[in-house]
């Protein structure tokens, strides 16, 4: 009798675990149109299909991990159309549901990382507070790689770290630029096109590549990203053209 209860709870655990992959790629792929399209609108609407997994039990920790970065990738777009108030009714929830997740998976390199890269949307609100979250920040996306050398997104955070923190306080945007393409080098080796921090990183290593001088190489990528998003309008209508036209 023993034996059958275990038996049936662990095929319940794996078809439990099973049934939620196509709902993980699914939200990928809707993250992936979210970023593309900067919509906060969409970013919202995903957000609230990922409490829901966050506030289930038994879920997979790559459902949590996956829930929790949408709900990162909602903060992102806050900053990136400069939406304070939206940010702002956000923030607190997902800064608790972030520190749940933290309790319940301790050694996660993702979560490390995306504690590191909220800080960094919080420091691009609030700039005064890279007094006492930059070093912190780094930190963490420095612990993250320790946890997981080949974990992309750690890379890709470690690299924004760089390029956005002023010199005189580490930054160094050649090793941005060399953070970036280990990113891209392993998300592509992942096998993760559909994930929105794959079209990110390759957007800011074109920034970053443009930003020393060469040209040849920001104009690969912004063409990259064109081939695998042709709708991507912040590159296509903005990037791109200035890049053409310097």
């Amino acid at each position: 009798m023993k034996n059958f209860i275990i038996t049936t709870v662990l095929i319940l655990v794996f078809t439990s675990n099973y049934a939620q992959q196509p709902r993980i790629e699914q939200l990928q792929k809707k993250a992936l149109q979210a970023y593309v399209k900067s919509s906060i609108h969409m970013w919202e609407q995903l957000a609230d299909q990922a409490d829901k997994i966050l506030d289930a039990k038994n879920v997979s920790e790559e459902a949590d991990l996956c829930a929790i970065k949408i709900k990162y990738g909602l903060l992102y777009s806050c900053l990136a159309n400069k939406e304070k108030e939206s940010y702002e009714n956000h923030i607190d929830n997902i800064e608790q549901q972030l520190e749940e997740l933290q309790e319940k998976h301790p050694n996660s390199s993702v979560l490390l990382t995306l504690s590191s890269a909220i800080m960094s949307v919080e420091m691009g609100f609030s700039p005064m507070k890279g007094m006492y979250l930059g070093s912190l920040s780094s930190q963490h996306a420095e612990k993250a790689i320790e946890l997981d050398s080949l974990n992309a997104l750690a890379w890709r955070q470690y690299a924004s770290n760089k390029y956005f923190t002023p010199k005189m306080w580490g930054g160094d945007i050649h090793k941005a630029i060399e953070s970036y393409e280990l990113a891209l080098l392993l998300y592509e080796k992942n096998n993760q096109p559909n994930d929105w921090t794959y079209l990110d990183t390759i957007t800011w290593l074109g920034i970053a590549y443009q930003k020393t001088g060469d040209k040849v190489k920001a104009k690969e990528m912004f063409e990259k990203i064109l081939q695998i998003a042709p709708d991507y309008s912040w590159v296509r209508d903005k990037l791109l053209p200035d890049l053409m036209n310097s």
